[in-house]
């Protein structure tokens, strides 16, 4: 059964429309601190973190509103990245991590991710439980009866420490090349500090772009979701790397100086393929259903377990605890290493892309994953489509186009109103045919059953009126 309000990552949408209303996130707090702080072992301890966006420090005020009705203590970290979040809260012993973000979306867009006192994010029960508390409030028409309270400004510890968490994942004496520059696209987000001062006190040297956050410009033609202007600013940097983050700075995306463009897959290929030379064991890795077949060849023909999982990084992370791997990711830049970090980390993941490819080119070994064409196409639509019509035409699609000449992946996504459809196959011809006739016939399955469910609702209108 699908939620109301958590997606695939967390609650995200537009701050000030329906549902996420200012009270909606106060009703959100309470039904937190009433679903999940009950235990008699909990100290009600909570941590916030931000991105950069002009609406994330009002959603803390409103979230901090409902959760001080239940005598929370709330801690601030100010503006810094989920996974920096992830990391203080089971550092510090927090019994909830809170980040207010929208990830890789337009300022406009906000919402949340939890994390338990692990630093992991919650499970779908413990979704499912505050969903339910949220209807409970709303169907008791609740007000809060507290509008006071004290938010503990821990940011300046927080960047300490994540900072210097970062780095241990590398051995700073050894195996750095300091010779090597990067560009940083930073996206105008949560890492627009931070990301910086990590690679310049690794011993990288760095440019930066898109660090001058406005609130407004966050992922505005920048960071990983928009690569146009980066090979150009590699270029005029002369850097080898161009690392580029998102907003709440979980995922990244690299391209080379050569303008190859390293999505989740190559950077987990890179990492993989570093550690066999170096003789370190990897027993498994954990992918979704979008990871390129390359890499899973690749893992298998090496003697590496793979897994699938569903989209999302909640998904790879399930797998990745079942079967006790350190190794996961998204194709998206995702990239989960549970022996460093309980989150994706675009910092650490980026560090030990670092550190692996530059063993594969001391080895002269070719860093390039060899992937099967595969092409991501994207439908957008009215946030008040129905889901049973989206689910008829996903279905009818997948049906009509399944071929053994190809592997397809249509899906709803759970971060923004579209359909993803993901082809893959040997031949890029195929590959962009398909695409094509299946978006086609997509928008005109959608148009046409839009069509007919409107044209039922005027007959029973005037049903009604004859009678």
């Amino acid at each position: 059964m699908s939620k109301k309000y958590f997606g695939t990552d967390g609650i995200r949408g537009e701050f000030g429309a329906e549902p996420l209303t200012e009270n909606f996130f106060v009703l959100l707090g309470a039904a937190i601190s009433k679903s999940l702080l009950r235990s008699k072992d909990c100290k009600k301890r909570i941590l916030f973190g931000c991105d950069t966006r002009e609406s994330s420090n009002k959603i803390i005020n409103l979230i901090s509103s409902g959760l001080s009705s239940e005598h929370c203590v709330l801690s601030n970290a100010g503006i810094v990245s989920t996974p920096a979040i992830a990391f203080y809260t089971r550092k510090n012993k927090y019994d909830l991590g809170i980040v207010v973000s929208a990830s890789h979306n337009l300022y406009h867009d906000n919402g949340i991710k939890i994390f338990n006192k692990n630093g992991f994010k919650i499970s779908l029960e413990d979704e499912n439980y505050i969903e339910n508390y949220i209807e409970k409030l709303f169907s008791e028409n609740y007000q809060c009866d507290k509008t006071e309270y004290n938010l503990i400004d821990v940011s300046k510890d927080i960047k300490k420490e994540y900072i210097e968490s970062c780095l241990n994942t590398i051995s700073l004496d050894k195996n750095i090349n300091n010779s090597i520059k990067l560009t940083l696209d930073l996206a105008n987000g949560a890492n627009y500090i931070i990301g910086k001062e990590v690679f310049i006190e690794a011993g990288y040297k760095v440019n930066c772009c898109n660090d001058k956050p406005s609130g407004k410009n966050i992922n505005a033609k920048c960071g990983s979701t928009y690569l146009k202007d980066l090979p150009e600013q590699i270029k005029l940097d002369n850097s080898k790397y161009g690392i580029s983050m998102d907003g709440d700075g979980d995922r990244i995306v690299i391209i080379d100086k050569h303008n190859n463009i390293l999505d989740g897959d190559d950077i987990l290929y890179t990492i993989v393929r570093g550690k066999i030379i170096n003789n370190e064991k990897v027993s498994g890795l954990v992918g979704t259903t979008m990871t390129n077949i390359a890499l899973e060849n690749y893992l298998k023909n090496n003697g590496i377990d793979f897994v699938r999982s569903n989209v999302g990084d909640k998904y790879v992370l399930s797998e990745m605890r079942k079967f006790n791997y350190d190794l996961g990711g998204e194709t998206s830049g995702h990239i989960l290493m549970l022996n460093h970090s309980t989150s994706g980390d675009s910092i650490i993941a980026a560090l030990q892309f670092l550190f692996y490819s530059d063993i594969l080119d001391k080895n002269k070994v070719n860093t390039i994953l060899e992937k099967y064409p595969q092409k991501i196409t994207n439908i957008f639509f009215k946030q008040d489509l129905p889901d049973n019509i989206i689910d008829i035409v996903i279905k009818e699609a997948s049906d009509r186009f399944s071929d053994n000449e190809l592997r397809l992946i249509i899906r709803k996504s759970g971060t923004e109103n579209c359909i993803r459809i993901m082809v893959e196959a040997k031949n890029i011809d195929i590959v962009d045919e398909k695409s094509m006739d299946i978006k086609e016939y997509i928008e005109n399955r959608l148009q046409t059953l839009l069509w007919r469910k409107l044209l039922l609702q005027i007959g029973k209108i005037m049903e009604v009126k004859n009678l």
